[in-house]
C-alpha cells in the first residue's frame, strides 16, 4: 500500500491511496460474482450473461463498488501511515481501477484539527460583576417566578409582541404545488415564526387573515430549497398575565400561607444561590477570555455539525410550545446560532490542547462520576446508562468531556479573578 499527502485549502488535507494485488482481485471477484447472480440484461436468463458484457454495462459501478470495498478495508491503516487525524466527515472523491494488473487507486479529502501555540494560561486576568446580596436580586427572582407561574387569557385587542398567537395555516409549495395545512402557535417576536410572519401578525386581531405570497423555504443546511404562498388565520390571541404578588401565589408556589412567610424564604434561597452565581459567573469569564486569546482556522465540516446540533435542539425547544417546524427560517436560524458554534469548538480546542499539555486524563473514578451524573439527568439507571455508552462506542467521547472539564477547572483554579462593582447609570439619578 502507497500513501500520499496533498495540502488543499484551509484544513483540507488530500489523501491518495494506492492497493495492488490479492486484495483488490478479490474485491472485483465479489463485485462480478454479485452482479452476474443479480443483474437482468436483455437476451439472457440472469445468471447466464458473459462476463465481458456485465464489465463493459457496469463499468463505472465495478469501480465504484471495488473502490469501497478496498478503502473499508485500508483506510484506516492508511490514515494511520499518515499521521493525520480526519477531524469529522471523510469524502471520497474518486476510484481508479486497473482491472488487468489488479490494482486500485481512490483518493479522501477531509479536515484536520488547527495547529496553534497555547498560550500561557496560568494567572489569566478577568474580571466578573461583583455579586453580593441585595433586595434588587430578591425582586428579580420574585419577578422570574411570576413568569414562570403566568397564565395566558385571551384577549380582543390587536397582536403585539409577547403574545401567544394560535393560527390554522395553509402552504403551497410553489414549484411542486405540494400543499401542506394545519394549526400551530407561537408568541409573538420569539422567533417562533418566521420574522416575516411575526411582522404581519403584529397589529392583526383574531379573525384576521395573513397571506404571503412568496415565501422562500430553506432546508437544514440554511439553502433556499424554495418558495411558498402561505395564509394564515388568526384562530385566538393570549396575552400574558402574571400572577398577583399575594398569599395566593405564596401557597401556588408552596412556601407558606402568607406572602411575608415566601418572601422570607425567597430571601434566603437568594443568599445561598450567590455563590452558585458567581461559579457561573466566572466560568462565563474565563471561557470569553480563552476564546478573545486566540486566533485559528476552525474545521468547516465540524463546525457545520456544531451548527446543525445546535438548530436541532432549538427545534426541538419549538416543538414543545407546539410549533410546526416545518417551515421555519433554518437559514436565519443557522446564522444566528453560528457565533455559539464557533465559541463551543474554539473553546473545546483550547481545552484539549491544555489537557494534553498538562497531561490531564480522566481516571476510573472521573468516568464512574460522569456516569452518575448522567444517570440523574436522564432518570435511568447508571448500569443502563454505561451500557449504553459502551455499546454505542461512546465511551471516548465521555472521557474527552472530562478531560476538557477538569482543563476548564484547572484554568479557572489558576485564575485571577477580579470583582469589580457594577456601574451606575450616572444618567439615572
Amino acid at each position: 500500500m502507497k500513501v500520499s499527502v496533498k495540502e488543499r485549502e484551509g484544513l483540507f488535507k488530500e489523501l491518495s491511496v494506492e492497493v495492488e494485488g490479492d486484495m483488490v482481485k478479490s474485491a472485483m471477484e465479489d463485485v462480478y460474482r454479485y452482479l452476474k447472480e443479480n443483474v437482468s440484461i436483455e437476451g439472457f436468463r440472469k445468471g447466464t450473461a458473459p462476463l465481458w458484457i456485465i464489465k463493459a454495462r457496469y463499468k463505472e459501478h465495478i469501480e465504484e463498488e471495488v473502490g469501497k470495498r478496498v478503502a473499508n478495508q485500508t483506510l484506516m491503516s492508511a490514515i494511520e501511515e499518515s499521521k493525520l487525524k480526519p477531524v469529522a466527515d471523510i469524502f471520497l472523491e474518486e476510484v481508479k481501477l486497473e482491472e488487468t494488473v489488479p490494482k486500485l487507486t481512490y483518493r479522501v479529502v477531509f479536515e484536520t484539527s488547527p495547529e496553534f501555540e497555547l498560550k500561557d494560561l496560568e494567572g489569566i486576568e478577568v474580571e466578573v460583576k461583583k455579586v453580593e446580596f441585595s433586595e434588587d436580586l430578591v425582586k428579580d427572582r420574585i419577578q422570574e417566578l411570576r413568569e414562570q407561574h403566568a397564565v395566558w387569557q385571551p384577549t380582543e385587542r390587536e397582536v403585539k409582541e409577547g403574545d401567544l398567537v394560535l393560527v390554522d395555516y395553509h402552504i403551497e409549495e410553489l414549484q411542486s404545488g405540494e400543499t401542506t395545512q394545519g394549526e400551530t402557535s407561537g408568541i409573538v417576536g420569539q422567533k417562533m415564526f418566521r420574522e416575516e410572519i411575526d411582522k404581519a401578525l403584529v397589529g392583526k386581531k383574531e379573525g384576521d387573515e395573513v397571506l404571503l405570497e412568496d415565501l422562500p423555504l430553506y432546508d437544514m443546511e440554511g439553502k433556499e430549497a424554495g418558495r411558498a404562498r402561505v395564509k394564515l388565520v388568526i384562530k385566538s390571541v393570549k396575552e400574558k398575565v402574571l400572577p398577583e404578588i399575594n398569599d395566593d401565589f405564596a401557597k401556588e408556589l408552596g412556601l407558606g400561607d402568607t406572602w411575608q412567610s415566601a418572601e422570607e424564604k425567597l430571601r434566603e434561597e437568594v443568599k445561598q444561590s450567590i455563590e452558585r452565581l458567581r461559579k457561573v459567573m466566572i466560568e462565563d469569564a474565563v471561557a470569553k477570555k480563552l476564546v478573545d486569546m486566540f486566533d485559528f482556522e476552525l474545521p468547516q465540516t465540524l463546525l457545520s455539525r456544531e451548527v446543525s446540533h445546535l438548530v436541532e435542539r432549538r427545534l426541538q425547544e419549538l416543538a414543545q410550545y407546539g410549533i410546526d417546524t416545518k417551515h421555519l427560517n433554518y437559514k436565519a436560524m443557522a446564522e444566528e446560532l453560528m457565533p455559539q458554534a464557533i465559541f463551543n469548538i474554539k473553546l473545546r480546542y483550547i481545552l484539549e490542547k491544555y489537557a494534553d499539555q498538562k497531561g490531564i486524563d480522566a481516571s476510573q473514578e472521573d468516568l464512574e462520576k460522569k456516569y452518575q451524573e448522567l444517570a440523574h439527568q436522564y432518570g435511568k439507571g447508571v448500569e443502563e446508562i454505561k451500557a449504553y455508552f459502551q455499546q454505542e462506542n461512546l465511551e471516548s467521547v465521555l472521557i474527552e468531556d472530562i478531560r476538557r472539564e477538569k482543563a476548564f477547572s484547572d484554568i479557572i483554579n489558576r485564575a485571577i479573578i477580579k470583582e469589580v462593582e457594577e456601574k451606575k447609570d450616572e444618567g439615572n439619578t
